[in-house]
């Protein structure tokens, strides 16, 4: 497993599912869902994938009518994850508007985003960085944003010497904001409350 995931695992290990209702979109297969990783027992755990094939308990699209979404679900959830996910949207603001939408009224939605990372899966379409989650989650409607950073670790070095090599420099105005970003994000973990 990928340090970059480890961190994700990390985050996870802290919730507690005990007695909500989850839904977890782009969960893939039954196998390293998010609650395979979380505390606690859910009240109900609905799956969520575009592909068919890895059988969650709804199909649908992220990038569609949330609306319709919603009438698929029936439902709304005290906890939405979608990990690893949102960078495979070609439309994402439709898809944090389905994610908000899926939520109960004070809600939990946690996001996973790679940000250095290969391009990977048949639809890689995004890179999100913690500015994007800062200015557009509250245009949706979310009113508690937390976006941490997941840092580089054992490649930190290396990916300093690729940026030197290819003569790329830090955001002055960032670096000014704060020192940290000197550091090289290669993901965030967002937890978003409705």
């Amino acid at each position: 497993m990928s340090l970059a995931r480890n961190q994700i695992i990390a985050q996870l290990k802290e919730i507690d599912l005990t007695g909500k209702s989850v839904l977890d979109v782009g969960s893939g297969k039954k196998t390293k869902q998010a609650r395979d990783y979380t505390k606690g027992k859910p009240k109900k755990y609905v799956t969520l994938d575009i592909n068919k094939e890895v059988e969650p308990d709804v199909v649908a699209d992220l990038n569609g009518d949330y609306f319709k979404l919603r009438i698929n679900l029936n439902q709304k959830f005290d906890i939405v994850f979608c990990l690893e996910t949102l960078e495979h949207c070609w439309n994402p603001i439709n898809a944090i508007k389905a994610l908000y939408g899926m939520l109960k009224e004070n809600g939990t939605c946690y996001i996973s985003v790679p940000f250095i990372n290969p391009i990977h899966d048949e639809w890689d379409m995004l890179r999100f960085t913690d500015e994007w989650f800062e200015r557009v989650l509250p245009k949706i409607g979310f009113r508690s944003i937390e976006v941490k950073r997941r840092v580089a670790t054992k490649g930190l070095d290396d990916l300093m010497n690729f940026y030197k090599a290819e003569s790329m420099k830090f955001s002055k105005v960032r670096i000014k904001r704060d020192e940290s970003y000197k550091l090289a994000d290669i993901g965030y973990w967002v937890v978003a409350k409705k």
